[in-house]
């Protein structure tokens, strides 16, 4: 017969956890697996690893628990957004809702999100102003279908605006009189109906009727020297 004590006593003894091995895991080295009471309990980043000073005979508690899953949480989601920023650069906006396909909550997304912009790692001016250099430069887009782009990938309209001021004038003409041309090459047919198709080109790729007008005269003068 025994005390109610030690019965309490004993099933608190039962209920202890303690690490009993940890392993580095085989296909990432720097993330390791857990076990608690010779049983795999979960996995960490080496980083959480040595802020919680993680050794095998540790007892865990529930709060310690808690709170290194939490800060796990963490990590995996900021290096997450390292790695999607890999790919490309990104914009506030399409870092939300990255996150929000893996299935981070909000709370940790905004975190996250701030920490990234701290760290200069978002920077949605830079963006923006990166995005407009290469659109105008490699890919002949006007200045109208970059605003399009960048207000539907959540760039704040104000610097939006004073990116789109930011571009050469001189520069974004020629890049339309070189995809003009190109065109007016690829198209038959009376020189009215030629002007007409490759206006109707230039204006889908953003560019303003008057530069659009300049590109033509610019055609126009090319065609008359037997272009």
């Amino acid at each position: 017969m025994s005390f109610v004590g030690e019965e309490r006593e004993g099933e608190q003894e039962s209920a202890e956890r303690i690490i009993t091995k940890i392993e580095v895991q085989k296909k990432n080295k720097r993330r390791y697996n857990i076990f608690l009471n010779d049983e795999f309990a979960f996995a960490v980043h080496e980083d959480i690893m040595i802020k919680h000073r993680l050794f095998k005979g540790d007892v865990v508690t529930n709060e310690w628990l808690e709170e290194l899953l939490q800060d796990e949480e963490r990590n995996d989601a900021y290096l997450k957004a390292l790695r999607f920023l890999g790919v490309r650069p990104r914009t506030e906006k399409e870092m939300r809702l990255k996150l929000k396909e893996s299935g981070y909550e909000e709370v940790l997304i905004e975190e996250t999100i701030r920490r990234l912009v701290d760290q200069k790692y978002l920077d949605d001016r830079l963006f923006a102003k990166m995005w407009a250099e290469q659109r105008v430069g490699s890919q002949h887009k006007g200045k109208a279908l970059i605003r399009q782009e960048l207000i539907l990938k959540g760039v704040p309209r104000d610097d939006i605006q004073n990116v789109l001021q930011a571009i050469d004038p001189e520069e974004e003409l020629a890049s339309a009189v070189d995809i003009g041309v190109k065109k007016w090459r690829q198209t038959s047919g009376e020189n009215f109906e030629r002007k007409r198709k490759t206006a109707a080109f230039l204006l889908r790729r953003g560019y303003s009727n008057e530069v659009v007008q300049q590109v033509l005269r610019r055609i126009s003068t090319l065609n008359d020297n037997n272009y």
